[in-house]
């Protein structure tokens, strides 16, 4: 009976991984898969990140804007530092089972589009994890059996602690405008034998998979330090503050908004005209780091009140960029470059015009130029600055000789300071 439940769960798994456009990343597959969020139950802002054997847990929402009723399941995947399926069976990190349906849902009430909208936590009593490591979540509609959303999240043990120093660029090229970063690993509680091989560091900026520094390892030990000796390889740019945009309310403008249009069936939010900020005076101000939150002022209940809202972007350029298209990006999209938020070029106006389909709440973003020959450039629009406030996590792993996966020993984050 064992060996049957096993081949049976290994199919099922083979299947999803199987299929044509399968990613292992951030990714979200059916374009009805509206405002997916994915963070620690404490802090809607916060990363997809738990400590092993704690209480805490993982929160994943998301709507399906055809509305009704749809069934989702959910499968975990352990996977490799880089990303990779890892070489263990699924009884080796997963305690209890895969393949269980969401059953937390709730429906739209009195909105312009009818919706559904989805919740699971995790670790629950069906599911949890047995070790750490890196771990994608799978979502799929159990009718079809159509991919609906993967998202990546880390499980993590605190064996070292890791120190950690952001400098000024020691590229003069870049003084101005990169965030370089010193590092260090105490392993006064926690012997590691061969730290240049088993040592593997990952560095996030702003929670961002697309522009993350990987597979760092240390240059030197010193007594009970690991050193990474790596003289202007761990650096960012930094950017700029994000442009941001309150949606929370359609009664009023909120911040960003220039007007709104309530119709009988939609909702239009034309937004304040947008400037190139690649050469005027750095200025710092809050913002969420990229992030967004939904959220509605008028009622409590955002999960099943808030309104899907037609959102127009407005960006002026003298120039039109005749090599590549201008995107705008943000955690909404998962940083990436979609048809639905790529814009057009009015060469009367001397502006990037586009809309997208956003629920309401409050979004970061910032507008990105992808050229033909794949580069993709932020600084273009947005500048970059030394200064900018960014949230950078620091993930340590450790594979042994002899070991079949990847431990997560230690995350650490850190804000950066104005003025370092």
């Amino acid at each position: 009976m064992h060996k049957w439940l096993t081949f049976i769960f290994l199919f099922i798994a083979y299947s999803i991984l199987g299929q044509s456009g399968f990613k292992y990343e951030d990714y979200t597959y059916l374009d009805h898969i509206r405002s997916v969020k994915f963070h620690h139950s404490r802090l809607a802002t916060s990363e997809p990140i738990l400590d092993l054997g704690s209480r805490g847990q993982l929160i994943l929402s998301f709507d399906d804007i055809l509305g009704g009723d749809r069934d989702y399941k959910y499968r975990i995947v352990h996977c490799d530092k880089d990303w990779n399926p890892s070489d263990i069976s699924e009884m080796d990190y997963l305690e209890g089972f895969n393949d269980e349906e969401i059953n937390d849902y709730s429906y739209s009430v009195g909105t312009k589009y009818d919706y559904t909208h989805y919740r699971l936590a995790f670790p629950n009593d069906e599911t949890s994890c047995r070790i750490s490591g890196n771990y994608l979540l799978i979502i799929t509609d159990d009718d079809s059996d159509e991919l609906a959303i993967t998202r990546r999240f880390m499980v993590s043990e605190r064996k070292v602690s890791v120190g950690s120093n952001l400098v000024r660029s020691k590229k003069i090229n870049r003084l101005l405008y990169d965030q370089e970063i010193d590092l260090f690993i105490d392993t006064k509680n926690y012997q590691i034998a061969n730290p240049q091989n088993e040592i593997y560091v990952t560095i996030l900026q702003n929670g961002r998979w697309d522009n993350a520094q990987t597979n760092i390892q240390p240059k030197v030990v010193i007594g009970d330090e690991i050193r990474f000796d790596l003289t202007s390889r761990i650096q960012f740019p930094g950017y700029n503050e994000f442009r941001g945009i309150d949606l929370r309310t359609i009664r009023t403008r909120g911040f960003g908004v220039y007007h709104i249009d309530v119709y009988e069936e939609e909702i239009d939010v034309l937004l304040e005209l947008d400037r190139r900020r690649g050469n005027i005076l750095f200025q710092n101000y809050q913002d969420i780091n990229g992030d967004f939150i939904t959220e509605t002022l008028e009622y409590r209940s955002t999960e099943q009140r808030g309104e899907y809202l037609n959102v127009h972007f407005t960006l002026e350029s003298f120039d039109q960029i005749r090599d590549g298209d201008v995107y705008v990006i943000g955690a909404f999209n998962n940083w990436r470059t979609t048809d639905e938020f790529r814009l057009n070029y009015d060469l009367e106006k001397k502006v990037y015009f586009g809309s997208g389909l956003l629920k309401q709440g409050y979004y970061d973003y910032q507008y990105l130029v992808q050229y033909d020959n794949g580069e993709r450039d932020i600084e273009y629009f947005e500048g970059s600055h030394y200064a900018t406030k960014n949230q950078y996590h620091i993930l340590v792993y450790q594979r042994t000789f002899g070991k079949r996966y990847d431990q997560l020993i230690s995350v650490s984050s850190f804000e950066s300071q104005l003025g370092y």
